[in-house]
Protein backbone atom coordinates (compact mmCIF):
# COMPACT_ATOMS: atom_id res chain seq x y z
CA UNK A 1 0.00 0.00 0.00
CA UNK A 2 1.33 3.57 -0.74
CA UNK A 3 1.94 5.13 1.84
CA UNK A 4 -0.74 8.44 1.13
CA UNK A 5 -3.35 5.71 0.98
CA UNK A 6 -3.03 5.11 4.82
CA UNK A 7 -3.92 8.14 5.51
CA UNK A 8 -6.98 8.00 3.52
CA UNK A 9 -9.16 7.23 6.01
CA UNK A 10 -7.81 9.64 8.51
CA UNK A 11 -8.73 12.15 5.63
CA UNK A 12 -12.16 10.94 5.11
CA UNK A 13 -13.55 10.96 8.79
CA UNK A 14 -11.78 14.37 9.44
CA UNK A 15 -13.34 15.61 5.79
CA UNK A 16 -16.63 14.40 6.87
CA UNK A 17 -16.34 15.74 9.92
CA UNK A 18 -15.62 19.30 8.87
CA UNK A 19 -18.54 19.10 6.27
CA UNK A 20 -21.18 18.38 9.04
CA UNK A 21 -19.86 20.48 11.39
CA UNK A 22 -20.93 23.26 9.04
CA UNK A 23 -24.61 22.10 10.31
CA UNK A 24 -24.30 22.53 14.02
CA UNK A 25 -23.43 26.18 15.97
CA UNK A 26 -21.16 27.55 16.12
CA UNK A 27 -20.37 27.22 12.37
CA UNK A 28 -24.00 26.81 11.26
CA UNK A 29 -23.79 30.81 10.96
CA UNK A 30 -22.18 30.32 7.70
CA UNK A 31 -24.51 28.44 5.99
CA UNK A 32 -27.33 30.05 7.65
CA UNK A 33 -25.89 33.41 6.03
CA UNK A 34 -24.22 32.42 2.91
CA UNK A 35 -25.48 30.18 0.22
CA UNK A 36 -21.95 30.09 -1.19
CA UNK A 37 -20.76 28.28 1.84
CA UNK A 38 -23.50 25.89 1.86
CA UNK A 39 -23.89 24.74 -2.19
CA UNK A 40 -20.19 25.49 -3.39
CA UNK A 41 -18.47 23.97 0.12
CA UNK A 42 -20.82 22.33 2.38
CA UNK A 43 -22.27 20.26 -0.36
CA UNK A 44 -19.11 19.31 -2.28
CA UNK A 45 -16.94 18.60 1.01
CA UNK A 46 -20.04 16.17 2.34
CA UNK A 47 -20.24 14.23 -0.77
CA UNK A 48 -16.31 14.47 -1.11
CA UNK A 49 -16.27 12.78 2.28
CA UNK A 50 -18.25 10.02 1.24
CA UNK A 51 -16.08 9.59 -1.72
CA UNK A 52 -13.05 8.88 0.50
CA UNK A 53 -14.96 6.84 2.75
CA UNK A 54 -15.93 4.34 0.22
CA UNK A 55 -12.49 4.78 -0.87
CA UNK A 56 -11.15 3.48 2.27
CA UNK A 57 -13.77 0.84 2.83
CA UNK A 58 -12.77 -0.98 -0.69
CA UNK A 59 -9.41 -0.94 0.27
CA UNK A 60 -9.97 -2.92 3.24
CA UNK A 61 -12.64 -4.92 1.73
CA UNK A 62 -10.65 -8.24 2.31
CA UNK A 63 -11.31 -8.02 5.86
CA UNK A 64 -14.66 -9.08 7.27
CA UNK A 65 -15.71 -5.64 8.70
CA UNK A 66 -15.50 -4.06 5.34
CA UNK A 67 -16.69 -6.91 2.81
CA UNK A 68 -20.01 -4.36 2.33
CA UNK A 69 -18.76 -3.14 -0.93
CA UNK A 70 -18.05 -6.64 -2.24
CA UNK A 71 -22.16 -7.18 -1.36
CA UNK A 72 -22.49 -3.50 -2.92
CA UNK A 73 -21.68 -4.64 -6.16
CA UNK A 74 -24.11 -7.52 -6.51
CA UNK A 75 -26.43 -3.98 -6.65
CA UNK A 76 -24.43 -1.55 -8.08
CA UNK A 77 -23.43 -3.81 -11.22
CA UNK A 78 -21.29 -1.87 -13.57
CA UNK A 79 -21.83 1.63 -11.47
CA UNK A 80 -25.67 2.35 -13.20
CA UNK A 81 -27.52 2.34 -10.17
CA UNK A 82 -25.29 4.36 -8.20
CA UNK A 83 -25.15 6.82 -10.77
CA UNK A 84 -28.69 7.16 -10.79
CA UNK A 85 -29.14 7.69 -7.54
CA UNK A 86 -26.39 10.21 -7.41
CA UNK A 87 -27.87 12.33 -9.73
CA UNK A 88 -31.11 12.04 -8.15
CA UNK A 89 -30.11 13.60 -4.60
CA UNK A 90 -27.69 15.78 -6.30
CA UNK A 91 -30.87 17.14 -7.96
CA UNK A 92 -32.78 17.25 -4.91
CA UNK A 93 -30.78 19.01 -3.02
CA UNK A 94 -29.77 21.59 -6.06
CA UNK A 95 -33.94 23.00 -5.86
CA UNK A 96 -34.13 26.37 -4.34
CA UNK A 97 -36.47 25.15 -2.27
CA UNK A 98 -35.02 22.32 -0.61
CA UNK A 99 -32.03 24.76 0.25
CA UNK A 100 -34.74 26.65 2.72
CA UNK A 101 -35.71 23.96 3.92
CA UNK A 102 -32.40 22.66 5.01
CA UNK A 103 -32.13 26.19 6.36
CA UNK A 104 -34.79 26.46 8.71
CA UNK A 105 -35.44 22.55 9.41
CA UNK A 106 -32.85 20.30 11.42
CA UNK A 107 -34.35 17.35 10.05
CA UNK A 108 -34.15 18.43 6.79
CA UNK A 109 -30.82 19.53 7.25
CA UNK A 110 -29.92 16.09 8.55
CA UNK A 111 -31.55 14.51 5.60
CA UNK A 112 -28.83 16.48 3.43
CA UNK A 113 -25.82 15.54 5.38
CA UNK A 114 -26.32 11.91 5.28
CA UNK A 115 -28.05 11.81 1.92
CA UNK A 116 -24.71 13.61 0.07
CA UNK A 117 -22.70 11.36 1.83
CA UNK A 118 -24.49 8.26 0.73
CA UNK A 119 -24.24 9.70 -2.95
CA UNK A 120 -20.44 10.30 -2.62
CA UNK A 121 -19.80 6.77 -1.67
CA UNK A 122 -21.92 5.89 -4.35
CA UNK A 123 -20.12 7.64 -6.97
CA UNK A 124 -16.96 6.46 -5.75
CA UNK A 125 -18.15 2.97 -6.24
CA UNK A 126 -19.26 3.45 -9.61
CA UNK A 127 -16.48 5.03 -10.85
CA UNK A 128 -14.49 2.02 -10.12
CA UNK A 129 -16.92 -0.61 -11.31
CA UNK A 130 -18.24 1.29 -14.43
CA UNK A 131 -16.87 1.30 -17.89
CA UNK A 132 -15.85 4.46 -19.29
CA UNK A 133 -18.98 5.26 -21.46
CA UNK A 134 -21.24 4.85 -18.32
CA UNK A 135 -19.16 7.45 -16.55
CA UNK A 136 -19.95 9.71 -19.99
CA UNK A 137 -23.54 9.15 -19.51
CA UNK A 138 -23.23 10.51 -15.77
CA UNK A 139 -20.93 13.34 -16.43
CA UNK A 140 -23.01 14.37 -19.66
CA UNK A 141 -25.57 14.94 -17.02
CA UNK A 142 -24.39 16.17 -14.07
CA UNK A 143 -22.17 18.82 -15.36
CA UNK A 144 -24.31 19.87 -17.84
CA UNK A 145 -26.83 20.24 -15.23
CA UNK A 146 -24.66 21.70 -12.94
CA UNK A 147 -23.62 24.55 -15.19
CA UNK A 148 -26.94 25.59 -16.20
CA UNK A 149 -28.06 25.99 -12.83
CA UNK A 150 -24.91 28.29 -11.95
CA UNK A 151 -25.49 30.25 -14.70
CA UNK A 152 -29.40 30.80 -14.15
CA UNK A 153 -28.39 31.71 -10.17
CA UNK A 154 -25.87 34.36 -11.62
CA UNK A 155 -28.11 36.02 -14.56
CA UNK A 156 -31.61 35.84 -13.07
CA UNK A 157 -33.12 38.91 -11.32
CA UNK A 158 -35.31 36.32 -9.19
CA UNK A 159 -34.31 35.77 -5.87
CA UNK A 160 -35.06 32.02 -5.96
CA UNK A 161 -34.25 31.47 -2.14
CA UNK A 162 -35.79 32.82 0.87
CA UNK A 163 -32.84 31.94 2.82
CA UNK A 164 -30.38 33.92 0.85
CA UNK A 165 -29.63 37.14 -0.68
CA UNK A 166 -29.60 37.94 -4.38
CA UNK A 167 -25.86 38.56 -4.32
CA UNK A 168 -25.22 35.64 -2.19
CA UNK A 169 -27.36 33.51 -4.97
CA UNK A 170 -24.93 35.30 -7.90
CA UNK A 171 -21.93 34.36 -6.43
CA UNK A 172 -23.35 30.92 -5.58
CA UNK A 173 -24.25 30.36 -9.18
CA UNK A 174 -20.55 31.20 -10.88
CA UNK A 175 -19.16 29.55 -7.96
CA UNK A 176 -21.03 26.32 -9.10
CA UNK A 177 -20.77 26.48 -12.69
CA UNK A 178 -16.84 26.85 -11.78
CA UNK A 179 -16.74 23.89 -9.75
CA UNK A 180 -18.61 21.77 -12.61
CA UNK A 181 -16.95 22.84 -14.90
CA UNK A 182 -13.71 21.85 -12.41
CA UNK A 183 -14.82 18.47 -12.22
CA UNK A 184 -15.68 17.81 -15.39
CA UNK A 185 -11.97 18.62 -16.95
CA UNK A 186 -10.83 16.40 -13.82
CA UNK A 187 -12.37 13.33 -15.01
CA UNK A 188 -11.10 14.21 -18.78
CA UNK A 189 -8.16 14.30 -17.57
CA UNK A 190 -8.34 10.94 -15.67
CA UNK A 191 -9.64 9.41 -18.53
CA UNK A 192 -6.63 10.48 -20.86
CA UNK A 193 -4.12 9.45 -18.34
CA UNK A 194 -5.59 6.04 -18.18
CA UNK A 195 -5.20 5.74 -22.41
CA UNK A 196 -1.73 6.65 -21.76
CA UNK A 197 -0.71 4.22 -18.94
CA UNK A 198 -2.67 1.43 -20.71
CA UNK A 199 -0.54 2.57 -23.76
CA UNK A 200 -3.49 1.96 -26.40
CA UNK A 201 -3.91 4.28 -29.13
CA UNK A 202 -7.34 3.96 -28.63
CA UNK A 203 -9.39 3.81 -25.15
CA UNK A 204 -12.06 0.65 -24.67
CA UNK A 205 -15.03 2.92 -23.79
CA UNK A 206 -17.05 -0.65 -22.65
CA UNK A 207 -13.80 -1.85 -20.33
CA UNK A 208 -14.49 -1.29 -16.55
Amino acid sequence: MRSWQRFTPIAAVALTVLAAALSVPPLRRLIEQSMVWHMVVQMPLLALGGWLLMSAAQRQQRSSLSAWPTRLGHWNRYGLTGFIAALMVFAYWMLPLTLDRAVVLPTADALKVISLLAAGALLRHSFTHSPAVLQLFFMGSAVPMAMWLGSYFATTDLRLCNAYSLQSQVNTGWGLAALAGALGALWLLGVVRDMVRDGQGQHDWFST
